[in-house]
C-alpha cells in the first residue's frame, strides 16, 4: 500500500477538547468559588479555590494564566498565618476577579480527560494531607 493511503493510527490517549457546556459549567464554578471567597472569606472557600487552581495547573493550564490568582491566594494565606483570620482586601478582590476572568478565557485549552484526572489527583492529595494539617 502506498504511503499516502495508510490509515491514521488510533490514539487512545488523544486529548479530548472541552465541550462548551463543560467549559461554561467549570467557568461558573470557578467564578462562584472566587466570589464566595470574596463575599464570605473562610478556610473552606479558600481551600476550594486553591484546589481548583491546583487542578488546572496539574491539567496543564499555562502558568502565566494561573500565577496572578496563585499570588493573590498566597498573600491571603500569608496574612492568615499572621492573624489567624482569612480576609480579602478590596484591591485583592478586584485582582482576583480579573485573574479568574483571565483563567476563564483559557479554559477551552484544557483537555477534559486531563482535567478530570487532575481533579481526582488533587482531591486524593488533599485527603491524604488534610489529617496532618488538622493536627497542628
Amino acid at each position: 500500500m502506498p504511503r499516502f493511503h495508510q490509515r491514521a493510527a488510533f490514539q487512545p490517549k488523544a486529548n479530548v477538547p472541552m465541550a462548551t457546556e463543560s467549559r461554561d459549567r467549570l467557568a461558573l464554578e470557578l467564578r462562584m468559588a472566587g466570589e464566595s471567597l470574596i463575599a464570605r472569606p473562610s478556610i473552606d472557600a479558600y481551600n476550594m479555590l486553591s484546589k481548583m487552581l491546583a487542578a488546572l495547573n496539574r491539567a496543564g493550564m499555562h502558568g502565566g494564566l494561573l500565577d496572578p490568582g496563585t499570588n493573590i491566594l498566597n498573600s491571603i494565606c500569608d496574612r492568615y498565618e499572621q492573624s489567624s483570620c482569612i480576609t480579602v482586601e478590596p484591591e485583592e478582590a478586584e485582582q482576583l476577579r480579573q485573574a479568574l476572568a483571565n483563567i476563564d478565557a483559557g479554559l477551552h485549552r484544557v483537555p477534559l480527560q486531563r482535567l478530570t484526572r487532575a481533579v481526582a489527583e488533587v482531591e486524593a492529595f488533599f485527603t491524604l494531607v488534610e489529617p496532618f494539617i488538622n493536627d497542628k
